[in-house]
């Protein structure tokens, strides 16, 4: 057997095959790459990470392994480390935590306070001396500061879970700067809430006509409904590319059944032509049984048969037999369905007496084409099954690997 046609029947299994071995291999190198255990040495996890558990066995301590279990705590700055990354941390926090603002001396909008550093290792907690200005969080509280500004002292910690340092930072609260369109938007609302207040017994409050002489016109924000149409042009190019993809799918399904119903047409023409029927009695039996199975519902509809039905109507209503069949070929649109109608149309001009020994030869042919499309059909739906049962493959081997490299860690 040739390697083509092996891999042709047993590609599913193979790629199955060689994906669990891919997946053993990726489980021992990570798992040999993180497990320092039968070295003799269990590794820490980093500054900032938590403890890690290690499960092991132990042998030597009994006659039989010991199951033992521990978690390791991460490891920790030392006393110079800690004092050396504190003090660069509380450094930098000036323009690190100033956002959009200068610098703290002139703040108009909320501070930017992380609450770690170094990847979670340091962790940072904030103090305000005057949180109805400023609070902990660095948002600013007070709706209005006085001009030459408010002063807040902001206090920042820091913990590695041993060591502890702190830094304060004289910050300087100033009331937001206004653009020109800020600053009439909000003399307008004032304007408009006083007259509210003066209002309260109207259904309505009166909006200002005319602002330092120039009239008010007033409408509400809309929404921008442009993208409507844009929506429908796509959904309808998804639409008829559905229709289209539809179609095509349907063309090949018709040509599939077709093609599967060919070497059954061939011997249903032969074997009453062998017993001595013409063609258009024999043609006429045929759709008459497949009418009946249709009735009774032992059959689908099958494309050839409606074919060769709607050629049996034409017969019926005055067509020549010739012509009807002829187009019967044309409607089926495959080379063996022309060649079939070729071949009856050449018997009925010239009277072929070996109609029945074509019909076999015509047959043996049609069996080959059939069991060509079956081979297919299946080697197609094997094709479609392989995602499926690789993602099912990938699923399994994730449910086994990640619970073991987890309780290795």
């Amino acid at each position: 057997m040739k390697i083509g046609e092996v891999w042709s029947k047993w590609k599913v299994q193979i790629l199955c095959v060689a994906g669990g071995f891919l997946l053993y291999g990726a489980a021992v190198l990570s798992g040999g790459q993180t497990d320092g255990v039968a070295g003799g040495y269990l590794e820490r996890g980093d500054y900032g990470e938590g403890a890690t558990a290690y499960e092991f066995q132990v042998e030597g301590l009994g006659e039989e392994p010991v199951e033992c279990r521990v978690e390791i705590p991460a490891r920790q700055y030392s006393d110079q480390e800690a004092e050396q990354i504190f003090e660069e941390i509380l450094d930098g926090l000036p323009d690190q935590i100033r956002g959009g603002n200068e610098s703290l001396s002139h703040v108009e909008t909320d501070l930017s306070l992380p609450d770690s550093f170094r990847q979670g290792s340091v962790t940072a907690n904030w103090y305000s001396d005057a949180p109805e200005i400023l609070d902990s969080y660095g948002m600013i509280q007070a709706e209005d500061c006085p001009a030459q500004g408010a002063g807040v002292w902001l206090t920042a910690e820091l913990s590695d879970g041993v060591h502890q340092a702190a830094r304060t930072y004289a910050v300087t609260v100033f009331p937001k700067t206004l653009t020109e369109e800020e600053r009439l938007a909000e003399a307008l609302r004032e304007k408009i809430l006083l007259e509210s207040g003066n209002s309260l017994t109207e259904a309505a409050v009166k909006l200002p006509d005319s602002w330092e002489g120039r009239p008010l016109h007033y409408r509400r924000d809309e929404e921008d409904y442009r993208l409507i149409p844009l929506l429908g042009i796509l959904l309808a190019g998804l639409f008829y590319a559905r229709e289209r993809t539809k179609g095509d799918e349907e063309r090949k399904k018709r040509q599939q059944l077709l093609m599967l119903d060919y070497a059954d047409v061939v011997y249903q023409l032969m074997v009453f032509v062998s017993a001595g029927l013409t063609v258009s009695h024999a043609w006429a039996r045929i759709v008459e049984n497949y009418e009946e199975r249709r009735m009774d519902g032992r059959t689908e509809m099958r494309p050839a048969y409606e074919e060769m039905a709607a050629a049996q109507a034409q017969m019926q209503c005055g067509v020549p037999e010739g012509r009807a069949i002829a187009q019967f070929g044309q409607r089926c649109r495959l080379q063996p369905y022309l060649k079939l109608s070729s071949l009856l149309e050449q018997n009925r001009r010239t009277g072929t007496k070996n109609l029945t020994q074509l019909l076999e030869q015509e047959m043996a042919s049609a069996w080959e084409q059939q069991k060509t499309v079956a081979r297919r059909l299946g080697e197609e739906a094997g094709t479609k099954l392989l995602l499926p049962l690789m993602l099912l493959l990938v699923v399994v081997m994730v449910l086994i690997i990640v619970p073991a490299m987890m309780s290795m860690q």
